[in-house]
């Protein structure tokens, strides 16, 4: 019986592995890379090493478990799944939800606008250097034929001056001749009630293409004796053509007399072919 049991742990252990898409590169040197680097082929046959900053677009996936005959070091790179990543001294801070892309040494910073995506952060890293728990998100490489990602970030909190006659742009993206036929846009940031002595706000978040809202929230933060914050999270998509130059923002304001909100978030647009 117990043979049997030990035999069905075995057979789990092993789908669980497989259940990720796992290639076995040998290491170009003599030293073990460590568990959690993002790597990209190595200039000779079956071999791998660490991805720099910029290389985004060659990462083949991540470190997942090193092994040696004595002499080599082999390497288990997964391509899927989520995985303890190192974040670069380099990067901004890094919030639950953020894209992140190659740094140096194979660790990950926040991706700015054309930066490849090869991850995005389930855990917050307020003062990097660090390590966080990411999902491994190896998209199709930018191109004609593949995706396109744009993506625009504001930091650090930001008040919030907007009212419902005149809202308040926090952030923009501009995909000139963006050479896709469809967008999903996202944006994901936190908000607060912070900006005054008091606590209290209602803040309102919208996607805009310029014409009509594609997504919007009212979030509520009413209590004037604690403050509070909230994530939030909108997306969008959009129908375009391969020429067309559009722009999407994200927009702010306040409602109700309550007007202590903050905010800060990502924006991201996401643009494939037919």
């Amino acid at each position: 019986m117990r043979r049997v049991l030990v035999v069905v742990a075995l057979f789990l252990l092993v789908g669980a592995v497989l259940a990720q898409n796992v290639i076995k590169y040998e290491l170009s040197s003599s030293a073990a890379l460590n568990i959690g680097a993002a790597v990209k082929l190595g200039s000779s046959d079956n071999t791998c090493a660490l991805a720099g900053d910029g290389e985004g677009s060659d990462v083949v996936g991540f470190v997942a478990m090193t092994e040696s005959d004595g002499s080599n070091y082999y390497n288990l790179i997964v391509n899927s799944g989520r995985i303890t990543a190192a974040i670069h001294s380099g990067s901004g801070a890094v919030s639950i939800g953020d894209s992140l892309t190659a740094a140096a040494s194979g660790s990950l910073k926040v991706a700015s606008a054309g930066d490849r995506v090869i991850a995005i952060a389930t855990q917050a890293v307020a003062s990097p250097p660090g390590q966080c728990e990411v999902v491994i998100w190896l998209g199709p490489m930018p191109g004609s034929d593949g995706a396109k990602i744009w993506q625009s970030a504001v930091t650090s909190m930001t008040s919030i001056t907007g009212t419902a006659s005149s809202k308040q742009d926090l952030i923009s993206i501009t995909c000139t001749n963006c050479d896709v036929e469809y967008m999903k846009v996202q944006f994901t940031g936190t908000v607060d009630d912070k900006d005054g002595t008091s606590g209290g706000a209602v803040v309102n978040v919208a996607i805009n293409d310029g014409s009509s809202d594609l997504d919007t929230q009212t979030l509520y933060l009413v209590d004037r004796n604690f403050y509070q914050s909230q994530a939030t999270a909108l997306t969008g998509t959009d129908d375009v053509s391969l020429t067309d130059s559009p722009t999407y923002a994200v927009q702010v304001w306040e409602s109700d007399g309550m007007t202590n909100g903050r905010i800060k978030g990502v924006l991201t647009v996401v643009g494939t072919p037919r």
